[in-house]
C-alpha cells in the first residue's frame, strides 16, 4: 500500500468515525430503548440491548461497504417496507411502556415485573436498530458522501469492526450508568412516570417515521 493510499484510507476511516460518533450520540430510538431497558429490566437487560443494537450496525455498514446500496436506490419500495415495519415496532414497544404497571417495592422483590431473557434483550435492540429507517438512509449517505471510489478491505474490515464496537461501547456505558445502584434506586422511584415518558417518545417517533413514509407514497 502506498503512503498515498493509506493517507487516505486513514482520511476516510477517520471522517466516517467521527460523523458515525456524533451520529450515535444523538437521542433516538436505540437510547430510548437502552434507557426504558436499563431502568426497568436491569443492567443486563441494558447491556443485551446496547450488544443488539451494536450487530445492528453490521446491517447498516452492508449497505455502503458491501455493495448493497443498489437496493435502496433500485428498489426505493424495500425502504418504504423497512420504515413501515420500524413505526410499527416503535408503536408497539410505546404501548408496552404505557401498558406497564407501576412498580411497587412488593412487586419487585416477588418479581412482579416479568424479566425478558437475554436473548429477548439482545432482538430489541437488534431490531430498533435494523428497523430503523433514519439509520438506514444515514449510513447511505454518509458512505455516498465520504467514499467517492473503491477503497480497500482492510479499510473495509476496519469499519465493519469498529462502527459496531464503538456503537456498543457508548450504549454499553449508558446502561451501566442508568444501572447503577444509587441512581437507579433514585429513577426507580418515578419508574411507572419514566415508563410513560418513554412510552409516549417511542410512539411520538413511531408515529413521525409512519407519517413521513405515508407521505412519501
Amino acid at each position: 500500500m502506498s503512503a498515498l493510499t493509506e493517507s487516505s484510507g486513514w482520511a476516510i476511516f477517520s471522517a466516517v468515525a467521527a460523523a458515525h460518533a456524533l451520529g450515535v450520540m444523538s437521542p433516538g430510538p436505540d437510547f430510548a430503548m437502552v434507557v426504558r431497558q436499563s431502568l426497568a429490566q436491569g443492567r443486563g437487560a441494558g447491556l443485551w440491548t446496547a450488544a443488539g443494537i451494536g450487530s445492528g450496525i453490521l446491517f447498516h455498514v452492508s449497505y455502503g461497504l458491501f455493495g448493497l446500496s443498489w437496493l435502496v436506490h433500485k428498489l426505493p419500495g424495500s425502504m418504504r417496507v423497512i420504515a413501515v415495519a420500524g413505526a410499527l415496532f416503535l408503536l408497539w414497544m410505546g404501548i408496552q411502556a404505557l401498558r406497564a404497571e407501576p412498580l411497587t417495592a412488593q412487586s419487585e422483590t416477588a418479581g412482579g415485573t416479568p424479566q425478558r431473557s437475554s436473548a429477548q434483550n439482545y432482538w430489541i435492540g437488534l431490531a430498533t436498530n435494523v428497523l430503523n429507517p433514519k439509520a438506514t438512509l444515514f449510513f447511505v449517505a454518509l458512505f455516498t458522501a465520504v467514499i467517492s471510489g473503491p477503497v480497500s478491505t482492510d479499510l473495509k474490515l476496519a469499519l465493519a469492526l469498529w462502527l459496531p464496537l464503538t456503537t456498543f461501547g457508548w450504549f454499553a456505558t449508558v446502561a451501566l450508568m442508568l444501572s447503577h445502584p444509587a441512581l437507579r434506586r433514585a429513577l426507580r422511584a418515578h419508574a411507572h412516570q419514566l415508563d410513560h415518558a418513554m412510552g409516549v417518545i417511542l410512539i411520538a417517533l413511531g408515529t413521525m417515521v409512519l407519517i413521513e413514509t405515508l407521505r412519501s407514497l
